[in-house]
């Protein structure tokens, strides 16, 4: 590659997150599920809207774009969430984070394996993150 060709690249930018774990030989009976979800943005819808409003969100609520939005510590008010235990802060905090998803476009693929009737249906079962990976478009 010489200093005046461009590569090509997507035009995506996709971020995965799992919810769950992946085992199957023992399984938690209060999350029996494994769930693999995948976030589609276009490059330029992201660089335009997605990533400006997600950082005017963290430094209205946090005065720094360092904070992750972990949906656990979000929902049980850990820190650094700790401030929407006040039921006034978590109503505005929730309205704007609503508003922030409402208003980006990309789009969600998600996947959800039962892994009781997962592991029940097949006689030699892959691994639950392989075959969440098959479903993607």
């Amino acid at each position: 590659m010489t200093g005046h060709e461009v590569r090509s690249f997507s035009d995506y930018i996709v971020y995965v997150d799992e919810s769950g774990d992946h085992g199957i030989e023992s399984i938690d009976r209060n999350y029996p599920v494994f769930v693999l979800a995948f976030c589609i943005f276009e490059k330029e819808a992201y660089l335009s809207v997605a990533v400006p409003e997600v950082l005017r969100f963290k430094y209205k609520y946090f005065g720094h774009d360092q904070v992750i939005l972990h949906e656990r510590d979000i929902r049980r008010g850990h820190p650094p969430f700790a401030f929407t235990r006040d039921r006034r802060v978590r109503e505005g905090f929730f309205e704007d984070l609503n508003k922030l998803v409402a208003g980006t476009d990309f789009r969600l693929v998600a996947s959800v394996i039962r892994k009781e009737e997962y592991r029940t249906r097949y006689s030699n079962p892959g691994n639950p993150y392989h075959v969440a990976m098959g479903f993607w478009p």
